[in-house]
């Protein structure tokens, strides 16, 4: 019998996307570029997550009118909150997009 031992490697207490830029030891050039591109990985994580939270509501509203047991999600959104999260998903798009093109032009 094979016994495997995985170490994983220690996280940072913080979220990539809070990263002091004081911090990274880079050249100032590249400190502004990776913040940029921290920013834009966050914001895409962000807009994922909503996606899916979206879908979740979704799927358990079916399974809801089909009078099934709600395997993948027992709970919904009211419309407020999904015309909310759709309003989120709106301006973090926005916002990436102007990220996206801050990033090309450099």
């Amino acid at each position: 019998m094979t016994i495997m031992q995985r170490t994983a490697r220690p996280r940072s207490s913080e979220p990539f996307w809070l990263i002091n830029e004081s911090q990274l030891p880079l050249p100032p050039d590249q400190v502004k570029q990776h913040t940029s591109l921290m920013r834009i990985a966050g914001t895409s994580l962000a807009m994922g997550v909503i996606r899916n939270l979206l879908r979740c509501s979704e799927a358990s509203s079916r399974v809801k009118l089909a009078n099934l047991s709600p395997e993948v999600c027992p709970w919904t959104f009211t419309p407020t909150q999904i015309e909310g999260l759709r309003a989120a998903l709106y301006f973090l798009r926005r916002y990436g997009d102007e990220l996206l093109e801050a990033e090309r032009n450099r």
